[in-house]
């Protein structure tokens, strides 16, 4: 067994392919073939996946539920497993090809959420290798760049015998973009593609069963030269026909035509049907050719098609909009008796990082504070009793945020591992029903895009936001406060409303809302010249940190109005610099700190800052009435 303290936590998601995925194996012969026009895909990877826990070992370990199985580091047994058909195939092929390579000990792996569909084309098997590699790498400080990490679970998986391509290995990139993948000779190239409109799918299991080795070896069988005109219309269909449908759904997505989108699924599985069927009979596929004629989901859908290797496995249906999503679902789990599930693919924004600072004592909640962190007062979200921090974290996910940087305290990263990286026991998850156990699952899905700086002193919100410059690097990042509650008033939350202003307007961003006289003496208040009729957004010409009433009056009023921080902001390296500058100078308020505002302020005369209202209100949890008004506002909805 594993020490605690040696163990990692480990996420691979599941993969789908809006189309292409039939292509991606035949660059293989271009060293035969020089006329074969290589593959390409449209893919992305999805919330659904593994969840792992991993440490040394002097033996291969694996576990997952049922499935119990150990081997001794030897290169004959893991290689005659690896060949063999069972279940564990894959791993011993990972194992075998890493032990080759880097001649590394074992390593024990326990899957404690599998929540992909096995065997459905949602590169479950690619998955777990990849799980395995990550595991290797990551326990035994090999160091290694994505694409190597996606070589090394290629090859791994090849020495299981599979006749896998090096499409499904992307569920080892860190960014969740729509990828472009076109393969070459021995390399693939990826790029991401920018989508206008948010996709609504449904994935479904066709509970049903398909012989994926019979598929894949019958088109393998036309190249790398077709013998008669049956082969020729696969080759045609995987190359010519498969590279217009790809470029004219690059288009379509960056365009923001859901309809053509719809269309080409259609079209896909047309021509898929017309050149497999008559070189294999499990193209036939009566159940997801029923699916795909059933009047209902035609009427709710723009299109549907099979996915994976094809056949009887699983299909993804584009919904015309959320509703007709969550419909088709229940007609599918319901009424049909299938196994479906939504996936929605987010339109692309510009700000993939995100701060949380954290580390504050929080002593006007004294004597609770004692006991528990602010971050982790409970607030009613929607009928669901949660901590604020997980309601945060969670809007930055589904604003399509990649990285996300929590500033904690010494001594706290425990009580946040708890919560968002560390797995329930297996008594605990028998305990959970269905729901539960996805959501459960979703939250260490989202801890695996938090990582931690610690602020040893707390010299400050300027200070603990600096103490991040590393982490932002070069990209701008959303700045969001910990014992805030953000309340829209509209559809988007308030965090959606700066990404997507951001998207038009790269700047830095402070986002405001309308206060009252009584609170200026707390937040940053601003004045400006407005950039619209409508006075949603300004250029910022003066930032006051906590100004006095007789100040705000004289010097921050715009039309008899105060405009205050709303506790957002979008911010750039200016920032840093600025905030730097007051470091290395020691420039710190009264109450002896480091102030972020006046780092903003600072900026002004020689950088463009823009102002955004907020339709919504922020409430700040950080004391005891404000805490109550929370609580009063979400009972209330």
């Amino acid at each position: 067994m594993c020490k605690e303290h040696q163990k990692i936590n480990i996420f691979i998601p599941g993969r789908v392919s809006l189309i292409g995925e039939l292509s991606d194996w035949t660059c293989e012969y271009k060293f035969d073939n020089q006329d074969i026009i290589v593959g390409r895909v449209i893919t992305s990877k999805i919330d659904k996946g593994i969840y792992a826990t991993a440490c040394q070992s002097e033996t291969l370990k694996f576990h997952m539920g049922e499935y119990n199985f150990e081997c001794v580091m030897d290169e004959e047994l893991l290689d005659e497993e690896a060949k063999s058909d069972s279940f564990y195939s894959y791993i011993c092929g990972v194992t075998l090809h890493m032990l080759r390579k880097y001649n590394i000990k074992g390593i024990s792996v326990d899957v404690v959420y599998n929540t992909l569909p096995m065997k459905k084309g949602l590169a479950s098997s690619a998955a777990i290798c990849s799980v395995f590699v990550k595991a290797f790498n990551d326990l035994y400080s090999l160091n290694l760049s994505e694409n190597e990490l996606m070589n090394d679970a290629y090859f791994g998986e090849r020495l299981a015998l599979s006749c896998c391509g090096r499409l499904d290995q992307i569920v080892l990139k860190r960014e969740n973009s729509l990828f472009k993948m076109i393969f070459h000779e021995d390399c693939v190239s990826i790029s991401s593609i920018n989508v206008k409109k948010e996709l609504n799918l449904v994935i479904v299991d066709l509970m049903a069963s398909k012989d994926t080795k019979k598929i894949l070896s019958s088109l393998r069988s036309c190249y790398p030269f077709a013998k008669n005109s049956k082969q020729k219309k696969v080759r045609a269909m995987l190359e010519e026909q498969n590279y217009l449908l790809v470029e004219e759904m690059q288009q379509a997505i960056e365009e923001g035509n859901l309809e053509k989108v719809g269309s080409l699924f259609v079209r896909s599985q047309e021509e898929i049907d017309q050149a497999g069927i008559p070189i294999c009979s499990e193209y036939k596929a009566p159940i997801l050719h029923s699916i795909l004629e059933d009047e209902y989901i035609q009427k709710l859908s723009y299109g549907a098609r099979g996915i994976g290797a094809g056949g009887d496995g699983s299909a993804q249906i584009l919904a015309k909009d959320k509703t007709s999503q969550q419909k088709i679902l229940k007609y599918l789990n319901k009424t049909l008796q299938m196994e479906a599930f939504a996936y929605n693919i987010k339109p692309t924004h510009k700000i993939k990082k995100a701060i949380i600072p954290l580390a504050g004592v929080g002593a006007r909640l004294y004597p609770v504070s004692r006991a528990i962190k602010k971050a982790f007062l409970p607030i009613n979200d929607q009928g669901v009793l949660k901590p604020i921090i997980l309601k945060l974290v969670e809007e930055l996910d589904a604003a399509g945020i990649e990285e996300i940087c929590l500033v904690i305290g010494k001594d706290e990263q425990e009580q946040y591992d708890s919560l968002f990286k560390k797995p329930l026991s297996e008594d605990y998850l028998r305990k959970l029903d269905s729901n539960e156990f996805d959501y459960d699952f979703n939250l260490l899905r989202i801890g695996s895009k938090i990582s931690y700086v610690i602020q040893e002193e707390l010299k400050g919100f300027g200070h603990a936001v600096y103490l991040c410059k590393d982490f932002v690097k070069e990209d701008p990042v959303l700045m969001i406060l910990g014992d805030t509650y953000y309340d829209s008033n509209i559809d988007e939350t308030c965090i959606m409303q700066v990404v997507n202003y951001y998207d038009n307007n790269p700047k830095n961003i402070i986002a405001i809302n309308e206060i009252d006289a009584d609170k200026l003496g707390t937040v940053g208040v601003m004045t400006g010249i407005w950039d619209d009729n409508d006075q949603k957004s300004m250029t910022v010409k003066q930032l006051v940190e906590k100004p006095t009433l007789e100040y705000a009056k004289q010097n921050l009023q715009m039309n008899k109005k105060y405009y205050g921080n709303f506790g957002m902001w979008v911010i750039d390296n200016c920032v840093f610099e600025s905030l730097g500058y007051a470091i290395e100078n020691k420039i710190i308020s009264k109450s002896g700190e480091y102030e972020f505002v006046d780092a903003l302020a600072r900026i002004l005369d020689d950088v463009e800052v823009k102002a955004l209202k907020i339709n919504g209100v922020s409430h700040d949890i950080g004391n005891l009435n404000a805490y109550q008004n929370t609580l009063l506002s979400t009972v209330k909805k």
